[in-house]
């Protein structure tokens, strides 16, 4: 028989102990805390053998969140597949800064998340905001499937969200107070340039844009400018060195910048703004 210690600290495979430790855990169903405290135990040959397969998915690149079917993302552990973009910590700025510009929990908002994927933005946002509701537009119909998976596991009262298939970048907005988006938006020129296993196994139409990134960033922004009937405010999230280019698009359609965020590498990520 094998132990935990054993598997971690093999030199069988190119993979990192904190990957492996994440594996075996999935399969084991252990905590991180519990693979530490169990360095002796041993494996059975079963749970070994489903590990090594998934070093093997992991081993051509596949990205563990989708091995998983797990993604943590700020209070919760979302789930995950190939037809959702796997939500990153960048996007948490989203939620912090909604809550710095909008600290007061207990009142009442209507959010609306252009390009909800996952769902993992909206949902944390509406068990921050307990009497707020909410709505998330994601045009893939198994995207909406994922959402709606992460909805029944982690909202609290769950008719306060719903999810509709529509194009987010034509859809009515005119009655939400607070607006959030991550949409696509890497230039497709990069699509070479990016990590392997971003390209091969993320949905393409979750991570790329025409008219280097800023395609849906116009469509979003000259849709909310047309449909404004009261103050709406808009927590966007942008690509690196996007921010200047979002910014000129958010003027030209009469919105004002009131700041921006830049994430734990110091790089402009998220735009806040209100129209006028």
């Amino acid at each position: 028989m094998t132990t935990i210690n054993e598997i971690l600290y093999s030199k069988k495979n190119s993979i990192s102990v904190s990957e492996k430790k994440l594996l075996l855990s999935h399969v084991l169903g252990l905590s991180n805390e519990e693979i530490n405290l169990a360095n002796n135990k041993e494996v059975g040959e079963k749970d070994l053998k489903n590990f090594e397969q998934l070093i093997n998915r992991r081993k051509n690149a596949e990205p563990i969140a989708y091995i998983t079917n797990t993604k943590s993302f700020w209070k919760n552990d979302f789930y995950v597949d190939y037809s959702v973009l796997i939500p990153r910590s960048d996007s948490e700025l989203l939620i912090e800064s909604v809550i710095e510009y909008f600290p007061d929990l207990t009142k009442s908002y209507n959010f609306l998340d252009l390009g909800s994927g996952s769902g993992c933005l909206i949902i944390s946002l509406l068990n921050e905001y307990l009497s707020s509701l909410g709505t998330g537009i994601e045009i893939d119909k198994e995207a909406i499937e994922v959402s709606e998976i992460n909805k029944e596991f982690f909202l609290l009262k769950k008719d306060r969200l719903k999810f509709l298939e529509r194009d987010f970048s034509n859809f009515d907005t005119s009655s939400f107070d607070i607006v959030i988006s991550n949409p696509p938006y890497i230039p497709f020129e990069e699509k070479n340039n990016i990590m392997e296993d971003v390209r091969n196994f993320e949905p393409i139409k979750a991570l790329f844009a025409d008219e280097k990134g800023l395609y849906f960033y116009r469509n979003i922004i000259q849709n909310l400018a047309k449909r404004t009937k009261m103050k709406q405010y808009l927590f966007i999230e942008v690509g690196i060195n996007q921010h200047v280019g979002v910014v000129k698009i958010l003027k030209n359609n009469n919105f004002k910048v009131i700041s921006i965020k830049n994430d734990i590498s110091n790089i402009p990520r998220c735009i806040i703004a209100e129209s006028n």
